[in-house]
């Protein structure tokens, strides 16, 4: 992965809160602390991921967060800085598409920044069949969000990102347009963090560890 200079290929874009703000639904079971530590632990986890998988020219985080730019650089990532208050998701994952179009991208995965299922396979199928669509959607597990989108190229339409129904409604834009769609059923990219369940579920798989291989 390299940040800020390369052109073309396929980039990544990945939009992300400040950790202080971010996970808020998991506010009963953890302090402020822990909520904002576990989102920097998440960021850190699909940026890693995007970064092993050696499919893509380069990775631009989104964000109005400095900690979240200085994670960002840190990972060799690039930083597009949003307003303080952003009206919409839409609006950020827009403005990154359009700046990964001025940078010469042929396309754009977007992915968020809370799926700690994450593997560096799963980023070289997507962007595999990226090559065959034009579009490429994988859907959250409650079947409504969108939880990584690949655009080719990065400028195709308006997304609908923050929209109670923006799978649905990602799908049909690129129908009504015309467009080569792919819907990919992933377990791992479809689970994203939420609430305190969803918590619970990543510290069992970490304390249970890797499967075990057989001989």
């Amino acid at each position: 992965m390299t940040g800020g200079t390369s052109r073309g290929g396929v980039w990544a874009l990945v939009p992300a809160k400040s950790f202080e703000r971010a996970k808020s639904r998991l506010r009963p079971a953890l302090s402020d602390e822990e909520c904002a530590s576990f989102a920097r632990g998440l960021l850190r986890h699909v940026l890693a991921a995007l970064c092993e998988s050696g499919v893509v020219e380069g990775v631009l985080v989104a964000t109005d967060s400095e900690s979240v730019a200085d994670e960002a650089r840190g990972a060799g990532a690039s930083v597009r800085r949003d307003a303080s208050s952003p009206a919409t998701l839409a609006e950020v994952v827009d403005g990154g598409l359009a700046e990964l179009e001025r940078r010469g991208a042929c396309g754009a995965l977007v992915l968020m920044a809370d799926l700690p299922g994450l593997r560096p396979d799963d980023v070289r199928a997507l962007v595999a069949s990226g090559r065959e669509h034009d579009v490429v959607l994988v859907r959250a597990e409650d079947g409504r969000h969108t939880n990584a989108m690949l655009l080719a190229p990065p400028g195709l339409f308006p997304t609908s990102f923050g929209q109670a129904d923006s799978f649905r409604a990602h799908l049909e834009t690129a129908r009504s347009r015309g467009l080569r769609v792919a819907v990919v059923d992933n377990a791992r990219v479809a689970f994203d963090v939420d609430g305190p369940a969803d918590h619970a579920r990543v510290v069992a798989a970490r304390a249970a560890g890797p499967p075990t291989r057989r001989a």
